[in-house]
């Protein structure tokens, strides 16, 4: 099977390109602070350089591409400041869950909200999603303001879904379809 690439896309402030294995040190520090991964239940922070090439080579892998992973780069001074990206895409049903991540330097100043508007554009017209899903820590109340701003809908919430250094966390059940993005 060939191997899908994801394009390149670009916002005003971003540029948002695949993940490469020459990102493994940014990777590696970056998912080894406990900041930004404090609401990762589905994963500890990273302790070895290995881990970091795993996860990008988990992006990178053509059989069945269910996922994809993109490098948020500040077109400023081209730093790298977060990820996001699809995961469980269901080609048969036309969903896929969204994820996202941002250094904590960065937050409150509108680029996820811009990545993710380019994001979820892709996800609706060149991915023909219908349904895009998020899962977040109950806790995470800035992520869940920034899913309510792009129009998502809370569906209910998983009860103790991760389980995490010996303790259960609930996670709520977000949603957004094709149909509410257009409107």
């Amino acid at each position: 099977m060939s191997p899908i690439n994801f394009p390149t896309l670009e916002t005003e402030r971003l540029i948002l390109r695949q993940m490469t294995l020459e990102d493994a040190d940014f990777v590696f520090q970056y998912f080894s602070a406990s900041a930004v991964s404090q609401y990762l239940m589905d994963e500890a922070p990273l302790t070895e350089y290995a881990q970091a090439q795993e996860i990008i080579e988990f992006y990178l892998e053509p059989e069945g591409k269910t996922h994809n992973r993109w490098i948020m780069i500040r077109k400023s001074d081209g730093q790298p400041i977060g990820t996001c990206g699809f995961h469980k895409w269901d080609k048969r049903y036309f969903r896929a869950e969204i994820g996202y991540d941002l250094s904590p330097s960065f937050w409150g100043q509108g680029y996820m909200l811009e990545s993710l508007r380019a994001v979820i554009s892709h996800g609706f017209e060149q991915m023909k999603l219908n349904r895009i899903e998020a899962l977040v820590y109950v806790e995470n109340h800035r992520s869940i303001q920034l899913l309510q701003r792009l129009g998502f809908k809370q569906e209910g919430v998983l009860r103790d879904y991760f389980y995490l250094d010996g303790k259960f966390y609930d996670h709520s059940l977000f949603a957004l379809l094709r149909s509410e993005w257009k409107s």
